[in-house]
């Protein structure tokens, strides 16, 4: 790896310079790059009614026929669509390092379509068999705006789309069928990382094992990993690492993560194998840390990979198999995929849940849908039974999402205030709707009672002076609204 890092790409902005501001954990990935900062390894994602508008209307009316060939936009990303060159392969490869890859740069594109090629992986099969999902794509969702949380309405989605936040793939459906696909920088069958949206994978497995009673969510995790056992975790219950609200010293933000010092910067260098590290070195870290201060485990939202990975550490070790067996066991195999998942790998081998999973858009469209009444479209079983969706969307604390960061991401995102977050998602809403996001512009959203979910894939540097705010979140969920008019 080298220190070599490729400069975002700059380009017009489709928002109000005004409305960026610097926001801790996000803003640091591309300061931390573009100063080489080796902590640069981190990353992983106003009422309810949010005016929903074609032209100023305040509703979306589809008109005209159903589509089944994927909505084409003329996007400058589409040359990912092609074989890079032989040259820039190896030089890129050559450049790879943490702050190149958070840089925002064409390498970063290569990174996030490849992390196979920069990352020890297990592959998760596809099953024989994979579910079909109908078409009835409806362009007309092109016009979609919302109004932002400045009271703004937003550009059209077709501009949002080919702007500055590079959008490479977005899927929605509803009532199990896909309404909206478009892929303006990859291929519907290329592979991308989902970085932090990732996350609802492990919450998704703790909160089945919670479900059948092999785990106790008001004890504390070392009860379930004998390696956090005296240490700050034995007052740290399943419930609260599930909500990021451990009050440990180990949060992500803009101060921690720019100190080599600090514990979480020492962290994903030991859990991404920056330089020459023990493979161990990153299990050892995490025994090593510290309460805060006049703060009790439950009180803040404290957004952070480490807790993440406790709960990747406590389900091998309740089910006694490997994380992605047991993934591949209760999820991947039901779900009907089309392609193989992959996730990266710590150096001593053991899944990143935090922010390694990759796999075709559509099925990241399949795994949301599992969350939704059309289930049956993609599974002959319900994975997520409706007790297990109702634990998983008030296990969040609202009081403890409150004071904390992610929720004016959530409010800059969604042009609405979220009511928490809950079980590894960033943001649930009082309908019942959840999303997460992931570093660099991905995300994923799931509607349940509007029987509606999304994904996207992008690359985006973090500074929103260059990339504008992430507004992907919010037309997913201006869409749900939209089309099921409500």
């Amino acid at each position: 790896m080298t220190n070599d890092i490729r400069e975002p790409v700059s380009h017009n902005r489709d928002d109000d310079p005004d409305a960026s501001v610097d926001l801790d954990r996000r803003a640091f990935m591309t300061r931390s790059a573009l100063l080489g900062v080796a902590a640069g390894a981190a990353g992983l994602g106003l009422h309810s009614g949010a005016a929903l508008a074609q032209s100023g209307s305040g509703t979306l009316k589809l008109m005209g026929g159903p589509s089944t060939s994927p909505i084409e936009v003329d996007s400058k990303m589409a040359r990912w669509k092609k074989p890079q060159s032989l040259e820039f392969v190896s030089e890129a490869t050559k450049r790879f390092s943490f702050p190149n890859w958070q840089s925002g740069s064409d390498d970063s594109v290569y990174y996030n379509l490849n992390i196979p090629s920069f990352f020890p992986t297990r592959v998760v099969a596809q099953p024989d068999e994979f579910s079909t999902l109908a078409r009835d794509l409806q362009p007309e969702m092109l016009n979609l705006t919302f109004t932002d949380h400045l009271g703004k309405t937003t550009p059209a989605l077709k501009e949002y789309l080919v702007g500055p936040r590079q959008v490479q793939a977005m899927l929605m459906a509803h009532k199990g069928k896909v309404v909206f696909e478009t892929y303006p920088g990859m291929n519907p069958l290329d592979i991308h990382v989902w970085m932090s949206a990732s996350k609802t994978t492990v919450g998704l497995l703790v909160s089945m094992l919670a479900d059948a009673g092999d785990v106790d969510l008001e004890k504390p995790i070392s009860d379930y990993v004998p390696e956090l056992k005296g240490t700050a975790w034995d007052k740290v219950s399943v419930k609260n690492t599930m909500n990021m609200a451990v009050a440990l010293d180990n949060e992500e933000t803009f101060e921690s993560l720019t100190n080599p010092k600090s514990w979480i910067s020492g962290w994903f260098t030991a859990v991404f194998g920056v330089g020459d590290v023990e493979p161990d070195r990153w299990r050892k870290m995490m025994r090593t840390a510290k309460p805060l201060p006049d703060e009790k485990p439950g009180d803040l939202f404290r957004y952070s990979t480490s807790n993440t990975q406790a709960l990747v550490m406590l389900t091998e070790q309740v089910t006694q198999m490997p994380w992605q067996a047991y993934w591949n066991e209760r999820v991947w195999s039901k779900i009907g995929a089309r392609s193989q998942l992959i996730v990266g790998l710590t150096p001593d081998g053991m899944p990143v849940g935090g922010g390694l999973i990759n796999t075709t858009p559509e099925d990241m469209l399949r795994y949301a849908m599992i969350y939704t009444p059309s289930w049956h479209v993609v599974s002959k079983e319900q994975v997520v039974s409706d007790q297990l969706l109702k634990l998983i969307q008030t296990m969040g604390d609202p009081k403890a999402y409150k004071k904390s960061a992610e929720r004016e991401y959530g409010t800059r995102w969604f042009g609405e205030v979220p009511m928490m977050n809950t079980a590894q998602w960033d943001h649930a809403f009082a309908d019942g709707a959840m999303f997460k996001h992931g570093n660099m512009g991905q995300g994923i959203y799931v509607d349940p009672a509007r029987d509606f979910c999304g994904m996207y894939f992008g690359l985006a540097t973090n500074d929103e002076k260059v990339a504008g705010i992430d507004h992907s979140p919010g037309y997913l969920r201006a869409a749900a609204k939209a089309i099921a008019g409500k």
